[in-house]
């Protein structure tokens, strides 16, 4: 356990043999950085994580696609990890990212990949496949297909001014142990998380600018469920996992809103909370593997 942020240079991929990272600068300015893994042709599958968190969040992930012959792509999104921030109104609408996300495919000589999300990058996803720049999603816990929880509803109605103070002083409000408090409320009652984990996940908020951004996108993203015709919108195959203790994005209609997808799929994962895949991470791996198997 350390008693100070790790430093950008020691954050992961650092120290993961077969996984890379690289910046990637889009036409618009904003620049990204892309956790990559697995052979260079392979299937391309690109993985959303969701609000708060990095590509950490797919580490496991990124080792069993690879290991399956998938060629990864695990961005940090705007306004996370160490990707661009940036500060304008509207930044972080649900428009706005999947706009980056497009551009980030586009960059990246990608047409219609996999995308595999989490939570908020859920919500981005779906968009994606609306947009039809996905060729199959997976998605897990994710936002518009559960009921959030009261915090981030009541979230749109902080007065605009809070981010920017909260963000101006993140490094000495937002503690090592509000972090793990966080990584406890997440987890449900399988696996459970490392010092290594909190250290990661709590890396990021020595930059104010983030902290700002992360605030600034609790007001600007929509939270609420998927409405029958957004779902109904969502042409491609989907595979939706909850775990039954998520009490993050609480899956209440879930199994309503998957019915009503042309073709969708619900899995649920006992006893798991909200990041199954930090939990379970062979299983999901598995599932994943089992779920993309006919696309190979």
């Amino acid at each position: 356990m350390t008693a100070t942020r790790l430093a950008p240079a020691e954050w992961f991929p650092h120290g993961w043999e077969g996984i890379t990272a690289r910046r990637v600068t889009l036409p618009g300015g904003v620049t990204l950085r892309v956790v990559e893994a697995g052979p260079e042709n392979g299937l391309p599958v690109v993985l959303l994580h969701g609000w708060g968190v990095s590509a950490y969040l797919w580490r496991h992930t990124l080792r069993g696609l690879a290991a399956a012959g998938y060629r990864c792509y695990a961005p940090d999104l705007p306004g996370h990890g160490l990707s661009d921030a940036p500060s304008a109104k509207g930044a972080y609408s649900l428009g706005a990212f999947a706009g980056h996300i497009e551009a980030l495919f586009d960059a990246l000589g990608l047409d219609r990949p996999v995308v595999i999300a989490q939570s908020m990058g859920g919500r981005i996803a779906a968009e994606l496949a609306v947009r039809g720049r996905s060729a199959q999603l997976g998605l897990f816990g994710a936002v518009g297909f559960g009921q959030v929880t009261p915090v981030a509803a009541y979230a749109p109605f902080i007065p605009e001014i809070v981010p920017a103070i909260v963000g101006d002083l993140a490094p000495a409000l937002v503690t090592r142990q509000m972090v793990e408090m966080v990584q406890r409320r997440v987890h449900g009652k399988l696996g459970w998380f490392t010092a290594r984990d909190v250290d990661e996940y709590w890396a990021p908020t020595q930059f104010p600018a983030t902290v700002r951004a992360q605030l600034q996108m609790l007001r600007e993203f929509p939270w609420e469920p998927l409405s029958p015709a957004m779902a109904g919108a969502l042409g491609v195959e989907t595979l939706v996992v909850f775990g039954t203790a998520d009490r993050t994005v609480r899956p209440r209609d879930t199994a309503a809103i998957v019915t009503g997808l042309p073709a969708g799929r619900l899995e649920w994962v006992e006893g798991g909370g909200h990041v199954v895949m930090e939990e379970v991470p062979d299983r999901v791996n598995s599932m994943l593997v089992e779920f993309l198997g006919s696309r190979r």
